[in-house]
């Protein structure tokens, strides 16, 4: 109950941020032409803020958010960066990144309290993307992307 009522609150303030950006800003195009700023932007956060170590993922998020506003050149795509942070397991002890997918092959993400709890949905498929903190990257449009350590738990 208490992390979901963490992720009600983080979404609602991402959700702040990402109405709270100048509107002086060009549109962020994520895939396109602000892909490359999303990137640095997201290693600056992997360099900078400790997400092996943290055990608070309010300051990791926090952290995240600095970076960002640190790095980016188009600050539109702040809330590009900081979700991804926020969708994340860092701070967050014993959590994996959990990866559905539906019997109608929709992949969704979400962060779990631990393995055994990223479940299948009926008919679906489940796997914990082991070594990859965010749903950011834990996913791809079938199920787990390749875990660094190429360790998977598949919860089928």
């Amino acid at each position: 109950m208490r992390s979901k009522v963490w992720a009600v609150v983080g979404s609602l303030v991402l959700g702040g941020l990402v109405f709270a950006t100048p509107r002086a800003y060009a549109k962020c195009d994520a895939t396109g032409a602000d892909a490359g700023d999303i990137a640095n932007a997201r290693a600056q956060v992997a360099l900078n803020c400790n997400c092996a170590g943290s055990t608070n993922h309010g300051a990791f998020v926090k952290c995240a958010t600095q970076q960002a506003k640190t790095n980016l050149t188009n600050q539109s795509c702040m809330g590009q960066v900081v979700r991804c942070a926020a969708r994340s397991t860092c701070g967050k002890p014993n959590f994996v990144t959990c990866c559905r997918t539906s019997a109608t092959g929709q992949t969704k993400c979400s962060t779990k309290s631990g393995a055994d709890k990223c479940k299948a949905p009926k008919g679906g498929t489940a796997c914990a993307a082991l070594g990859i903190p965010s749903c950011c990257d834990a996913c791809s449009a079938t199920g787990c992307n390749a875990s660094p350590s190429g360790a998977f738990l598949d919860a089928r």
